[in-house]
Order: C-alpha cells, then structure tokens, then sequence
C-alpha cells in the first residue's frame, strides 16, 4: 500500500502514464489511417476520373488526371469483345488484312483498343504534326501564319492522292500559311503540305512527335511504324490544351472539325454532331491502307475513336470503319441519350 502511494506521487508514474496514453492513441491513429487509406484506395478505383476547365466549344483543358483504365474494361469489355470479333470476321473474309482500333471516353478517361500496338503507315495523318508545329511557333511568332508563300511550281516528292479533296491549289497564286494549314488539313492536299514543309526547319515539326514522346521517322523507318494509341495521342493532347495554347488548340480541331472527307467516322454520325477527324490512306504494293481518327462530340459525352485498316482492296476499307464508327457511337448513344 505505501509502495502504491509513493508511485502515484513519484515522477515516474505520471511519465509512464503520459508514455502508455501516447502508445494507445498512436496505435488507433495508425489503425484509423489504413482502414482510411484503404477506403480512398477502393474509392478511386471506382472514381477514377479526369477533371478539365470546360468554356470551350472543341478543347477540354485538362486541370487533373486520374488513371482509369481499370474502369475502362469494366464498362467497355462488352464493346471491345464485339469489335474484336468483328475485325476476326474482316480478316476471315478477306475484307482485312489488319484492322486496329482505340477508344477513349474524354469525360473520365475509361478506354480500351483491339490490336491497338499494330502498326500502320500513318500517311497522310502526319500532317497534323505539321499543324501544330506551325501553331506552336505562332504562339511566339504570330507574324507567321499571315505570311505569304509562292505556289510557282510543284513541289518535289508530292506523293499522288486516291482520295482527292475537291478544292486544288493554282499555280501562280500565292497562299498564307494559315490558308495552306487549312488547304492541308481540309482538303487532305499534298501539295500544301509539302508547301509548308519547304518552308519550315524539319526539326521542328519532328520536335512536337518527339515531345509527345511519339515514334518519329527517319531514312531507315519502315512504312508501317505508327500505332492507332500513339496517334491517338495527338487529339488527346490538342482537347487538353496540354501541348499547344488553349488558342491554338481549339483553332486547330475547329480546322479538323470542317473535314472534308466523309466515309469513315462521320458517315455514322450524321445527325448533326460534329466530328474533329482526319483521315490518311496509302498504297503500297497493291496493299492499301485507310484510316479516320478524330473526336466525336457527342453532346456532354464527347469520345476519342480512332480506327486505322489494310487491306487488297481500297473499297472495301471506308465501310469497315464506318461499321466500327457506327456500333462504338451506337454503344455512347445507348448510354448517354436520356441524360
């Protein structure tokens, strides 16, 4: 008993009870962290998302970005498994040697793609690069798109069109650098693309490809070496805003937007929602190749598709994408049309 008295008056005791109170309420701090940490975890793997400014008609500015792939096979595997059969059904018909798709939901990131590491000769899909190494020296230099250049005569290495825009540059004529952007863009012209390329340090349109972490061609690169993911990348980063100005960027999917060619992801979506695309084709061969990629902007529910084909035929490729375009905007539409 006087043991127990001496200890509640002594130092000893007051700093072992401080030190025991201390113990307890670490441990249930620890506790409380991991079952928290636990629940957050669990709570993004259902919230995975992508945050963006908005205000904009064709960008979508980009403020934070969650991984959401997990959420993209979930809500997409159905669709995926459908289209992946589709392109085996292509290629057991003949109708394909090689068919590659990727899909994005631009709100909150979901995606998935069939032989989306395939690659393809991007062709004619390399004049975007070209675009936006223009307007990434124009948001420095604005001097240069109103800068006039001298069509006098063809330019070397223009590679001859299947699909042929309807409007022609004029020999003689003179052309500012947003107009050609324009011709290149629009009417998918050759001449105007090697137009700009005569009067532009290649390096630097290479530089957006190598910035953007894509591949890049040079002398010894075989024709094939561009995948539907990583020219996928280039739309993704022009509706983030993330490469170019929130200026340039919306400027350079509203040229996008006006498109001329219309029979691959447009065909389907006929009703009026606009569509930021461009298309490419090559052959090589007797081997041809067709591809659309582009922004769908379906209303509140806008998504990324790209679809890039080869086959012996060039006929036969338009309506495998417009096919492919037509069952993924089915897919968004069945979904988001009563929200």
């Amino acid at each position: 008993m006087v043991f127990f008295k001496t200890l509640f008056k002594s130092r000893t005791f007051y700093l072992c009870l401080v030190i025991f109170l201390l113990g307890g309420g670490l441990g249930f701090f620890v506790s409380n962290y991991q079952n928290n940490n636990q629940s957050n975890q669990a709570l993004n793997i259902q919230s995975d998302s992508e945050f963006h400014v908005g205000g904009y008609k064709f960008i979508n500015p980009l403020l934070e970005c969650r991984n959401a792939e997990y959420q993209g096979v979930k809500e997409y595997g159905e669709l995926e498994n459908r289209l992946t059969q589709f392109i085996q059904d292509k290629k057991s018909s003949g109708e394909l040697i090689q068919g590659s798709i990727y899909f994005r939901d631009l709100n909150n990131g979901p995606w998935f793609g069939v032989n989306e590491k395939a690659d393809f000769a991007p062709s004619s899909l390399l004049k975007l690069p070209v675009m936006m190494a223009y307007y990434k020296i124009a948001e420095d230099d604005p001097t240069i798109l109103p800068k006039e250049i001298l069509f006098d005569k063809m330019p070397d290495g223009v590679i001859q069109q299947q699909i042929k825009g309807n409007r022609q540059l004029e020999l003689g004529k003179k052309y500012t650098v947003e107009e050609l952007i324009e011709r290149m863009i629009k009417n998918s012209d050759n001449v105007a693309l090697r137009l700009l390329e005569d009067n532009i340090n290649n390096n630097l349109i290479d530089k957006v490809t190598l910035d953007l972490g894509m591949p890049t061609a040079i002398d010894s690169t075989p024709s094939d070496f561009m995948s539907v993911k990583d020219y996928s990348t280039l739309f993704r980063i022009l509706y983030n805003a993330s490469y170019l100005s929130k200026q340039m960027s919306e400027k350079a999917l509203k040229i996008l937007s006006n498109t001329e060619y219309n029979g691959g992801l447009v065909d389907s979506t006929s009703t009026g929602i606009v569509v930021a695309h461009k298309f490419g084709e090559r052959e090589d061969g007797g081997i041809n190749q067709l591809h659309d990629c582009g922004i769908v902007y379906y209303p509140n529910h806008p998504y990324l598709l790209c679809v890039m084909t080869k086959g012996k035929s060039l006929s036969n490729l338009p309506s495998v994408i417009q096919s492919i375009s037509d069952q993924v905007f089915g897919e968004v539409d069945r979904r988001y049309k009563s929200r």
